[in-house]
Formats: C-alpha cells, sequence, structure tokens
C-alpha cells in the first residue's frame, strides 16, 4: 500500500528536525516497503513510504516551487480517475510529465482549481498538500474511508499520519486513553477511531484545510436517496456495467504481481472472474488465486459458515482459467506471539473477532510471500447487496440499535461481543447501552428518505446507509504485509446506484444478494452462483482452545499483568478452571480473546489509562 506523515509547525525550523521527521516516516514501513522519501522546508515536513505499485508509485511526495513557496503532495491509496484528471489538465494547459503519477497529477490540479481538485478522484485515497504560498495544509480522504489519516495538535501547527502509530512516535503525543477512547477500544459498534487521547481524525468524503487560524472542513460527498425506476432486467445490466468498469479501472497494465483472494462465496468469486476477463482481453498473466484452509480439520458447521470455502474457490478457479493455490493454515500459529503482536501493530488496538483477523492475517502472509503485491477482493459485497444474515433479519433491523450489536445481545452478550469479562466498575463507566443507542441515534439521523418509501424500505435504508459508512472494508492487514488492496465492489458510482435499489430486488431469485448473483451468473459454475453467503472459516481445533487457555492463565497468574484492574477476575478464574469452555462456545472464546488483546495492547503501546 503506501503510508504518509507530515508535520507543520509555524514557529520551529523543520530543517533542523528532520530526524524527527525521518523517525516518524520508519513507523510506516510495512505500509511501504519499496520507497522511502521525505521532504522537509522551514514550516512543513512530509514523509513518504511506498510500494512499487500503481497508481501511487512515482516520486512523492510531489513539490512545486512558485516563486520561493513550495506546494507540496503526497497521496496514499489506490486513487482511480487519475486519466481523466491527466486529460482535463491538458484541456486546461496544464503541462505535466507525460507519465505523472498521483501526487503531481494533485498539485497540478490544486495550482488550477484549488482543493476542488478532490472530488474530481475516485477509489480510495488519502492526501496531503502543503501549500507554501498561503502557509495552508489540506487533508482529504476518499468518499468511502478506505485510507485512515489521523493528526494531532502540536503546540505551534499540527502533525498528521496514515496511522495512529507514527503520530505517536511524535515527541509532542502520547499513548494516554480516556474513557472515550477505550469505549471505541472494547465497543464494536463503529469503526475504531483515533482512540487515543489528543488525536483527531479526517472523515470520509472530507476536505480540512488547517493553517494559523485553524481548521475549516467541508463534506464533499454523501449518499443520498434517489428514485430508482429500473426494472430487475436493467438493474442487473446496470450492476454488471458498472462491475466491469469498475475492473477495467483497478487492473493495472503490469500484471505479473496481481492476485485475488478467493472463498468461492460470490462477491469474491465475481471480482475474481472479471478480473481475470479483463486479464485474459488484454493478453496479460493468467490471475493468480489464493484460497485459505485449515490444514487436517474436518469440517464443522457454523453458525454463520455453512460450507467448506475450498470446493468452490477450486471450481472457481478451473472456470475462469486462473491458477488455484491453496493456503493451508496451522490453528497453532494464530497465537504465535509474533502474529499477536503483527496483528496489534496493523490495527493501533485490539481486533473486533482475534481468530478470523489472525487467519486473515496469517493468509495475506503467505500471499505476499508468492510475490504478489496488488490484491483484488470482493469487499463491501455483503455491505452492498445485503449479503450479511443479519442485515435483513426483521427483529435485528428493527431492535432499535445496530444490527450487528443486537445479534450479540440476543446471545446473550448485552455489552457486545467479548465484554463479558470486563470489570463491573469499568463496563458502568464505559456504558456501553447509552453509547450503542446515541451513537445508533446519530447514525441514522444522517439518512434521507424518499416520500414513496414504506416503512421497511425506511429500515433498510438505514442499514444499507449504517453498512457503507459505519462497517467499511478495513485495509488494515493488508497494509501490513505490504500489499495494495483492490476491492472494485467498493466504487462509489456502484454504491450510489445500488444504495437506491429497493430491498425488494436485492433479493432477487429468493436468494441474498441475488442482483450480484444474476449480474455475474455468466462467469462462473451455476454451484458457485446458488451457494448461500458463508462467512470467513476459524479453525475449530482443539488445539487452539487448549493454548489459548495456556495464556488465559498465564496473563491471569501475572500479578503486574495490565489488564487486570479492566477485568472481572473471578469470573475470568471460572473459565480457567474450565478449559473444555473454549472449545465449542464462541462467546466465552471472544471474551477471552479481548482480554488477551487488551494486555498486550496497553504492554505494547505503553497506554496510559486516564478514566
Amino acid at each position: 500500500m503506501s503510508g504518509v506523515v507530515g508535520w507543520i509547525d509555524f514557529e520551529r525550523d523543520l530543517v533542523r528536525d528532520r530526524p524527527v521527521l525521518m523517525a516518524l516516516t520508519g513507523t510506516l514501513a510495512q505500509r511501504g516497503p519499496d520507497q522511502e522519501s521525505v521532504w522537509v522546508s522551514r514550516y512543513a515536513a512530509l514523509g513518504y513510504r511506498g510500494l512499487d505499485a500503481p497508481p501511487v508509485s512515482g516520486g512523492q511526495p510531489f513539490v512545486v516551487e512558485i516563486g520561493d513557496a513550495p506546494v507540496a503532495a503526497c497521496v496514499t491509496g489506490t486513487p482511480a480517475g487519475l486519466e481523466d484528471l491527466r486529460t482535463r489538465l491538458r484541456a486546461a494547459g496544464c503541462a505535466h510529465a507525460a507519465r505523472a503519477g498521483a501526487a503531481e497529477l494533485v498539485v497540478r490540479g490544486y495550482l488550477e482549481w484549488g482543493e476542488d481538485v478532490v472530488p474530481r478522484l475516485t477509489g480510495a485515497f488519502a492526501l496531503a498538500i502543503w501549500d507554501g504560498r498561503t502557509g495552508e495544509l489540506v487533508l482529504a480522504r476518499d468518499r468511502m474511508g478506505g485510507q485512515t489519516l489521523f493528526y494531532a495538535a502540536g503546540r505551534s501547527g499540527v502533525v498528521f499520519a496514515s496511522e495512529r502509530k507514527a503520530l505517536l512516535m511524535h515527541p509532542e503525543t502520547a499513548s494516554v486513553v480516556d474513557i472515550n477512547g477505550l469505549r471505541e477500544v472494547v465497543a464494536h459498534a463503529l469503526p475504531p477511531g483515533p482512540i487515543f487521547h489528543g488525536l483527531s481524525q479526517v472523515e470520509s468524503a472530507e476536505i480540512a484545510r488547517f493553517g494559523r487560524s485553524g481548521w475549516t472542513r467541508r463534506r464533499y460527498w454523501r449518499l443520498e436517496p434517489r428514485p430508482h425506476t429500473d426494472d430487475v432486467e436493467a438493474t442487473v445490466a446496470t450492476v454488471r456495467a458498472m462491475l466491469e468498469e469498475g475492473v477495467r479501472a483497478a487492473v493495472p497494465e503490469d500484471t505479473s504481481q496481481v492476485a485475488a483472494t478467493l472463498s468461492g462465496g460470490i462477491d469474491s468469486s465475481a471480482v475474481a472472474a472479471l478480473v481475470a476477463a479483463e486479464m485474459r482481453r488484454h493478453g496479460r498473466d493468467r490471475l493468480r488465486t489464493f484460497t485459505v484452509d485449515f490444514g487436517g480439520e474436518a469440517f464443522r458447521r457454523g453458525a454463520v459458515h455453512d460450507t467448506r470455502d475450498e470446493p468452490y474457490a477450486r471450481a472457481v478457479a478451473e472456470h475462469i482459467d486462473a491458477t488455484y493455490n491453496l493456503v493451508e493454515l496451522d490453528p497453532a500459529d494464530i497465537l504465535d506471539p509474533v502474529v499477536r503482536t503483527g496483528i496489534m501493530r496493523a490495527k493501533d488496538c485490539p481486533t473486533r473477532i482475534y481468530d478470523m483477523d489472525a487467519s486473515q492475517y496469517l493468509f495475506l502472509q503467505h500471499v505476499a510471500a508468492q510475490g504478489a503485491k496488488v490484491v483484488f477482493t470482493g469487499g463491501m459485497g455483503d455491505q452492498l447487496f445485503h449479503g450479511a444474515r443479519w442485515s435483513t433479519d426483521r427483529e435485528l433491523v428493527q431492535s432499535g440499535t445496530f444490527p450487528w450489536i443486537a445479534l450479540a445481545q440476543r446471545h446473550g452478550s448485552v455489552n457486545g461481543f467479548g465484554t463479558r469479562l470486563l470489570d463491573a466498575g469499568v463496563l458502568a463507566a464505559l456504558d456501553l447501552p447509552t453509547y450503542y443507542r446515541d451513537a445508533y441515534a446519530s447514525a441514522v439521523a444522517e439518512v434521507e428518505y424518499l416520500p414513496e418509501d414504506d416503512d421497511w424500505q425506511r429500515l433498510m435504508r438505514q442499514v444499507s446507509h449504517l453498512l457503507l459508512t459505519r462497517f467499511r472494508t478495513d485495509s488494515g492487514l493488508f497494509n501490513a504485509v505490504g500489499l495494495q488492496l483492490r476491492a472494485p465492489i467498493n466504487n462509489h458510482r456502484l454504491i450510489e446506484y445500488a444504495y437506491n435499489i429497493p430491498a425488494r430486488m436485492q433479493t432477487h431469485g429468493g436468494i441474498e444478494k441475488g442482483l450480484l448473483r444474476a449480474a455475474v451468473a455468466d462467469t462462473l459454475p451455476e454451484q458457485v452462483v446458488r451457494r448461500p453467503q458463508s462467512a470467513t472459516p476459524v479453525s475449530a481445533s482443539p488445539a487452539y482452545a487448549q493454548r489459548l487457555h495456556q495464556e488465559f492463565t498465564a496473563v491471569l497468574a501475572d500479578r503486574q499483568a495490565p489488564v487486570h484492574p479492566l477485568i472481572d477476575l473471578p469470573a475470568a478464574a471460572k473459565i480457567a478452571d474450565d478449559p473444555a469452555s473454549l472449545i465449542g462456545d464462541r462467546l466465552t472464546r471472544a471474551d477471552v480473546d479481548l482480554v488477551l488483546q487488551l494486555n498486550l495492547w496497553l504492554d505494547c503501546y505503553r497506554v496510559r489509562l486516564a478514566l
């Protein structure tokens, strides 16, 4: 992927502080193992880590001197719309290099149109522009928040970065977490935000400008309700056309380092099929696909995992003439301390579903080790086409809270998955029920409706809005292993269209994601087109539960363990005395996993709790 860090200070001479900027930039090494560069002027400094993969490869930071005032920029992620921007610049008579990269095009566009260059970009991106003419910094993120951008105020300026860890390396920031930050960490209603006290973030679809007088902000895009006048046939055709358009824009000219993750579900299979077809159309390499499984384990059906991925994924690879690679994981590796720490460093906080995320992290390590750099996924398929089972469950949708929180409550976790071992006093201070209620009310207040929306359509519009704005695709694990994530379904034009498809159409053919299935049915085997949605696999191995129990008892026995003040030690001891409870009980496993992750996070990040 790629990462940016920057420091604006109106009182210091940052040229002297170049070593500090180099240290901050170094914290993002995993995001950009191929390129590292820094640019420093008196009041502004930018650092960049990059991957040798378009469209962000090329010289960054890119700087133009206007008299004695520099205009400099960095761009991260996978911005699209660059060819259109190139064409518009030519039409405006703006000179630029024939193969100008994203940062150069953004600088040239900024000099021509100011911050209005940002809405001309699509895809997943974050950018930073320093305008030395006005002494102002411009920060912006893409419409769907695919790239993060955090910042912290300094004594006489601001420091910003793609990840929190870079900010925590700065001498003027500290890893202090107050009650609001801890609530972000242990709740799973919303994606984790800044977390640490004093840190903030640029929001999705936001342009934020900082100067000596402070901040100004504006939103340049939002989800809007529009009448859907297409019938089913036209809707299916439009979805297909938009998917193909997204894939064409995302497949790079050099496909030697391209791969796709393939679960055999409709989302990843659809993307893999269209990417493979696009590569064949241009006479390029065969698409490499990768599927994850647990070696030697007998398949066990679960609440959200009905069928094994491997047979379906293999059938897809054969059908689309792609190479097939099965990555078989050892369940014990999921609890490897190096893996635990790697995931923690990828996210800068405990993950929500540890065993699922750890499996994905290990899997992606294998993909990267095979030489892949650009990886296609079916990310956002569930969110856009109502694939998650809880997203259409009437009881959960009508619960008056986030459906995924209502699901946890249905299974006995009143405060959300993983929270049942927290100390009663801590839970009282967190007051998660009130937090969930208020956060939900605030989120649904953003939703606009059409006069013709009936009660169910209004509810489903709320769910769609929540899924698209609060349940986004997380690129953190891909970044952590040096992979560039590309998710063609996560295309704002397709999102704008599909957001307004009536809920009754989404189950076309009597199956979830029926519209998506119909749109790609001619590209895939019939058994894959009709395969019900199935979640990411996790290990059911007793060996995993045994090792988890060993770690848990070790933390409880360590009187200096930093997590002790946060947990109900008697309740934890009961679980330690009953190791069998960790084998088949996913809720208990989630509770234990959160304790272990909190302990590691508090220790590794030297967190000072200010509750």
